[in-house]
């Protein structure tokens, strides 16, 4: 380069300098970073990690990665040496068939479930029965209802749940979802009801979600909701994300040092990811069997796969529902896709709706496994019929959306709606009370391609004074542990994972309540 003058050469070499000294400085600082970030985090209340991200949760993987890297340029001709199929989660089975996802939405306070979907007093699997009017009046219902036929179920035709879920949903999502109601006193007021059991679904469904198994809006350690979890099935570590937004999502995809090594080259980045998984297999064929177990032989060459398709498949534009053409292709029947996502400011329900878009996506495209949704605001008796009006309408619009999502995306789709308590009226009008006598469970469920088989459409049963028949389905109806056993074992009939319900049980030393009961608590139908 030539100079205009000697000032000028003199300040262009002092300005080189200055910048050389600032890069080493650089990279001896994340040389120390990835010492750090290298060493183990062990604890002792968690298990020993035994998959990628629980490697990764534990240091362990960018420990190795960190090992490898600086020696990878001496790798290259090393050929792999019997590197395992490291199957990704969430991807369709043989003949196009998808593992459904679970998705609890917790309406936090008590809200009036009951007074949407009506339970009838029939017995199992006999047509529907209504209650005398004395008691409808006290779920808020005047007179004897009229149930809506629009989607299989026992919705009542002025219900606002499930107008909520018509305001979002196509005729050909609705007519592929099926509603069950499940009857079941809890307590009032409280996140001290065991009512959610995702972290056993996520273990039923036996698949880990391809970024994460749990992905909540909530702040319960173990759910990532509100509600207290069901003490079967437990895992600390189960991997869990918390996902307030879309920007939430960016942290799901996490490759490690490698990709950083590399300043954000991709292409370098891949490459290296191949070598290291290379050059692992050739070094871990020197190793026999009982020098290194095969399984953690397997996890740490998955590790690497799994880094270069965090870098190659995760991105962002494949992470974000505002950027997936089969979701925002179409308006959501009237309504804007950008009204719905908060993108205008025209979008008085956007926080609860985007939610359940991202957590529909998640679950719909494999990339997770279980998903909570906490909706606050349903400790609402004393608030005025409109008021509770729109809380039950801003529910099934969130139920309908994560519907219409998974419709869109070909993927079956299984929710749980929960409450902690319930609530009664005095007039058929407005509630006025808590009262968790009412309590009800609803469970939606929508097919990959067709409408999921039903045995009957309510489990448990009410009495004609509107309140929960506590002397049939005993095992489900004044129990909130057993309620949500109860919807495991229906999700687990959905998705064909019978098998896979009692081995999780046995692993948890737990009798299935269940069996030889079907009839009773079984209301949805083994899938083939």
């Amino acid at each position: 380069m030539k100079f205009t003058s000697r000032r000028e050469e003199i300040l262009a070499k002092l300005a080189a300098k200055e910048a050389a000294e600032k890069a080493e400085k650089a990279d001896k600082a994340q040389k120390e970073l990835w010492t750090e970030n290298s060493k183990p985090v062990l604890h002792a209340d968690h298990k020993l990690p035994t998959n990628r991200r629980e490697f990764v949760g534990a240091g362990l993987m960018a420990g190795l990665s960190f090992a490898v890297v600086p020696g990878i340029l001496s790798t290259f001709g090393q050929e792999a040496l019997g590197a395992p199929n490291c199957a990704k989660a969430g991807t369709a089975a043989a003949g196009g068939a998808k593992m459904p996802g679970y998705l609890q939405i917790e309406l936090s306070g008590g809200a009036a479930i009951s007074g949407n979907f009506m339970i009838g007093k029939q017995a199992a699997g006999a047509a529907f029965e209504p209650l005398a009017a004395a008691g409808y009046q006290t779920l808020g219902v005047t007179g004897v209802p009229t149930l809506d036929t629009s989607v299989k179920g026992q919705f009542i035709a002025s219900s606002q749940f499930l107008a909520g879920m018509k305001s979002v949903m196509s005729a050909a999502a609705l007519a592929k979802t099926v509603a069950v109601g499940m009857a079941g006193t809890s307590g009032d007021d409280t996140a001290n009801n065991p009512l959610n059991p995702v972290q056993l679904a996520t273990q039923v469904i036996g698949n880990p979600g391809q970024l994460v198994q749990i992905a909540g809006t909530g702040r319960q350690a173990n759910t990532l909701g509100r509600t207290a979890p069901l003490n079967v099935g437990q895992n600390p570590g189960l991997a869990k994300a918390t996902i307030a937004n879309e920007g939430s999502l960016s942290n799901l995809v996490n490759p490690g040092l490698i990709a950083t090594r590399f300043g954000g080259n991709v292409q370098s980045s891949v490459a290296v990811a191949d070598l290291a998984h290379k050059l692992t297999a050739s070094k871990l064929g020197v190793f026999s069997a009982k020098d290194l177990n095969q399984e953690v032989k397997d996890l740490i060459e998955c590790g690497y796969i799994g880094a270069k398709d965090l870098l190659t498949e995760f991105t962002a534009d494949k992470l974000t529902p505002t950027t997936d053409a089969a979701i925002t292709g179409t308006p959501f029947n009237a309504i804007p896709v950008a009204t719905l996502t908060g993108a205008t400011t025209a979008a008085p329900n956007s926080p609860s709706s985007l939610k359940a878009i991202i957590m529909a996506k998640l679950l719909s495209d494999g990339l997770a496994s279980g998903a909570v949704i906490e909706l606050g605001g349903y400790d609402y008796h004393g608030q005025g019929r409109a008021r509770q009006n729109q809380k039950d309408f801003e529910a099934g619009q969130t139920a309908g959306l994560a519907l219409e999502v998974a419709h869109r995306k070909g993927a079956p789709l299984f929710i749980a709606v929960t409450s902690d308590g319930s609530v009664s009226s005095g007039n058929g009008t407005d509630y006025s009370a808590d009262n968790g006598s009412h309590g009800s469970v609803l469970m939606l469920a929508i097919g990959q391609t067709a409408i999921p088989g039903t045995n009957m459409l309510q489990i448990g049963k009410y009495a004609d004074s509107g309140a929960v028949d506590t002397s049939y389905a005993t095992v489900t109806a004044g129990t909130p542990a057993a309620q949500a056993l109860a919807i495991t074992y229906n999700f687990a009939a959905f998705a064909g994972r019978m098998a896979q319900f009692e081995a999780v049980l046995a692993a948890n030393a737990t009798v299935n309540p269940f069996k030889g009961q079907e009839a009773m608590y079984q209301a949805f139908a083994n899938k083939a």
